[in-house]
């Protein structure tokens, strides 16, 4: 990584379920994971979703092979494409490593990473089991931004449907991501908590579950006939929630399993197109599995 420069990278970008094979290989089928490696080497990863698993597996060349390394997770909530990548992570079973585990809205969240480990579930039946040294921490009880280094980290309580996640901003100096992993916006209706968590963000990562012309539908994720899925926005809703919030780049996120690369990149392409319209200078784009970002 350049020197004094911040490193984001996409590691699973797909919503609700993984949607490998070849129709979604341009951008990915791994759910949610992207890693913040800080300008002085510190290391964010935000969610757990099965992109976890490929994130863990190139920090294992470093000081988290040798049992040194020390990384602080954020979690948005605990829905299972946002933990499912967890039990993969192969530094979590290396004694000397310390994973830090944030996370909010949901009560008793180390009870339910557990959970996770059940022997129903999983063969190792308990974090106890994974060999590293973790903690697992409640944004509820945490007064004020959390300091980890250099870094400041805000959070914000949004509003999901009949649910609430957390969305993350995470600031080095003058350089900021904001980090909205899932966010409705009723009747097109920013909640202004939102904005001000994303306000002047040199990169917003926001969800587009649905295209502009799902978003009446809400295509559920069973076909035709499931009860349609809640809780979610389209491509336009997050181009509006970035010029809202003067934000500099846009990255949709979470893209629903069944949208192919083609069908994102007809949305992406629409967003540019409206954009260049109006002559707005905001940039966007799709997430996609490998991309780096630096800020």
């Amino acid at each position: 990584m350049s020197e004094g420069r911040v490193k984001i990278k996409f590691w699973g970008v797909r919503g609700s379920i993984p949607a490998p094979g070849p129709d979604t290989i341009r951008y990915g089928g791994n759910t949610s994971c992207v890693s913040v490696h800080t300008k002085r080497g510190g290391l964010v990863i935000i969610d757990m979703g099965t992109g976890l698993m490929h994130l863990g597996n190139t920090l294992m060349g470093g000081v988290f092979g040798k049992g040194g390394g020390h990384a602080t997770m954020l979690l948005s909530h605990t829905h299972w494409d946002h933990i499912q990548g967890f039990p993969f992570f192969v530094p979590a079973f290396i004694a000397g490593n310390k994973i830090s585990v944030w996370g909010g809205v949901t009560p008793h969240l180390e009870d339910i990473l557990e959970g996770q480990m059940n022997p129903v579930y999983s063969p190792i039946v308990s974090l106890g089991n994974m060999g590293s040294t973790i903690t697992v921490r409640q944004l509820e009880h945490q007064e004020g931004d959390i300091v980890v280094g250099d870094l400041r980290i805000r959070h914000a309580r949004i509003h999901n449907g009949p649910h609430d996640c957390v969305g993350y901003r995470i600031e080095e100096g003058s350089r900021s991501i904001c980090y909205l992993a899932e966010v409705e916006h009723p009747a097109g209706i920013l909640d202004p908590e939102v904005v001000e968590l994303a306000r002047g963000a040199d990169i917003l990562v926001h969800e587009a579950f649905y295209t502009n012309e799902e978003l009446d539908d809400r295509p559920g994720l069973a076909g035709s006939h499931a009860p349609g899925a809640q809780g979610h926005s389209s491509f336009g809703q997050a181009t509006d929630l970035a010029l809202a919030a003067g934000a500099k780049r846009l990255y949709y996120f979470y893209h629903h399993p069944d949208h192919d690369d083609p069908t994102i990149e007809k949305a992406v392409a629409q967003e540019r197109a409206r954009l260049a319209r109006t002559g707005a200078t905001l940039e966007v784009d799709a997430a996609r599995e490998g991309t780096d970002i630096r800020i």
